[in-house]
């Protein structure tokens, strides 16, 4: 795998160096999929599952015309991964072989997401959300086009999975777009000029040939493959010897809590590795070959975030499960909200707890049927509820004037409690099996559900009434201060409420003024 994402990066260059037509950037993606299918993994199969999956969710969104099209698809793709999803369960055939299950979980993104897209394509647009109609496909694609997309080099074997909008955009090169007003606007970095010759359409506003410039990728997509290195290194000199399968061992169980908890900490961020070398290698060819750029910011810098699927400082500085979560594997957190999440949810609705488990449900039906998959999502789903309990009633203590100098010290125990709870909650991911992980939970003293526990029934008691006698002293000084701020952002916006959380305290104090802050 390793081999295939590296050599993505000379097939990167050989692909923008292409002729700049759309159906021959296609087909060299095609031939590049089967010969890595066919040859560098001996996976024909895998080859003839995409394709097939592939033309019959065509064929469905083709001939179905309302909503039950992408629905349909939704069905037959998820479907069709479980059933192989279960046989590789059944089969015991472990992780470390790369099987069919791998490249068709990107699939599954790409089909239903491309089925709905079209979906909204068929639909008026004050139907639709500005999103929606940013990815909206008015005219079905040919064939080749469809298959382009999905066996594009860049990211059908691990991903990055992205929408078919963007894949069109970046091959017929509307997405290097820039007209002379926002080039000079932007103060634009000197920038290659494509020929044109494949598209004769003039310019609404200079009335010439369009005129598509391409920002030079290559340093950012140079430093993505040097972490993705540095990454393989950390794995090759250490990483192996911090297994979480390790915690089953006798020697384990025989060490002190404290060496336990350590232990799980370093197994845990050696164990997401392999996650950040995958993503980060195949991040950077889809930026080599120019998919991943995303605009100019206002400096006039091109941005290359446009498939970034984990931002690894983020996620290893979060100081709370909110910030943690939205920077891991962020394509697939993306998919689930936009095609599961709010595509359940009623018209002019917000969405409901059906919402939660329906997107919770086809996360875990997407990843498969071992057991390690679903104690981490439950798991983890009342982690969250714990973070959002504390968040919301312990985080605007410290945002007075009173207690703000300890706001350092609440921001470290909040990321020392995140880490800690997102290490425990993932044993099962990476463990898979249930007597195994409730092996080693056994071992930790079920650290991890005991805390849930613990902060539900102090807070159950009232331990927020208590919060709030140890702030009302401070809080009643604030009174005129609060008044003030009501006044002053009244005349600003028309609006005079106050953010006051559960426990009465409003949720930012700044310099001894109130301030808004939106409450996550």
């Amino acid at each position: 795998m390793i081999f295939t994402l590296l050599a993505s990066y000379p097939v990167a260059l050989i692909y923008k160096r292409l002729p700049h037509n759309p159906n021959l950037k296609h087909l060299f993606s095609i031939i590049i999929a089967i010969i890595v299918l066919f040859e560098v993994f001996d996976l024909s199969n895998a080859f003839y599952v995409m394709l097939g999956g592939s033309l019959i969710s065509y064929a469905i969104i083709y001939f179905v015309k309302g909503v039950w099209g992408p629905r349909l698809v939704f069905l037959y793709a998820l479907g069709h991964l479980s059933i192989n999803h279960i046989y590789r369960q059944f089969n015991h055939i472990t992780y470390d072989k790369y099987d069919t299950t791998g490249p068709q979980m990107v699939l599954v993104i790409k089909l239903t997401s491309f089925a709905f897209n079209v979906f909204d394509g068929r639909r008026p647009n004050k139907e639709l959300t500005p999103y929606q109609r940013s990815k909206a496909i008015t005219s079905m694609p040919s064939i080749l086009e469809y298959l382009g997309y999905i066996f594009f080099f860049g990211g059908f074997m691990v991903g990055p999975a992205f929408e078919f909008m963007d894949y069109r955009q970046f091959t017929n090169m509307e997405m290097f777009r820039v007209d002379e007003k926002t080039k000079n606007h932007l103060q634009l970095k000197p920038l290659q000029l494509v020929n044109e010759h494949f598209n004769k359409k003039s310019d609404n506003v200079t009335g010439g040939p369009i005129k598509y410039y391409v920002p030079n990728g290559m340093i950012p997509a140079m430093c993505k493959l040097g972490f993705g290195i540095f990454f393989i290194l950390c794995i090759v000199t250490f990483g192996n010897n911090y297994s979480v399968d390790w915690a089953l061992s006798e020697e384990f169980k025989n060490t002190s809590f404290f060496n336990k908890l350590i232990y799980i900490q370093i197994a845990s961020f050696c164990a997401r590795l392999k996650y950040y070398i995958v993503w980060l290698l195949a991040e950077g060819a889809c930026i080599l070959s120019g998919l991943g750029f995303n605009g100019y910011d206002d400096h006039g810098n091109a941005k290359w975030n446009r498939v970034t699927n984990v931002d690894i400082i983020a996620y290893e500085t979060a100081d709370n499960i909110k910030s943690l979560l939205d920077t891991w594997n962020m394509n697939t957190n993306k998919w689930l909200k936009n095609y599961v999440y709010l595509r359940v949810t009623p018209p002019g609705k917000k969405p409901n707890f059906f919402s939660t488990i329906a997107t919770f449900g086809t996360s875990a039906i997407w990843h498969g049927f071992y057991p390690g998959y679903y104690l981490t999502f439950i798991s983890g789903a009342f982690v969250q509820s714990v973070h959002r309990t504390l968040r919301r009633n312990i985080r605007p203590i410290f945002l007075t004037p009173k207690f703000s100098s300890l706001k350092p010290l609440y921001d470290f125990f909040g990321w020392l409690f995140t880490q800690t709870m997102i290490h425990y909650v993932v044993i099962p991911f990476n463990i898979l099996s249930l007597r195994n992980t409730l092996t080693i939970w056994k071992s930790l003293y079920f650290y991890g559900h005991v805390a849930i526990i613990l902060v539900n029934a102090a807070f159950w008691l009232g331990f927020n009434k208590v919060i709030a006698n140890i702030v009302d002293e401070d809080l009643k000084k604030k009174k005129g201060q609060v008044k003030k701020w009501k006044v002053e952002r009244k005349e600003r916006d028309g609006e005079g409420k106050v953010a006051i959380n559960e426990t009465g305290i409003p949720l930012e104090f700044d310099n001894s003024s109130v301030c808004l802050e939106k409450e996550e």
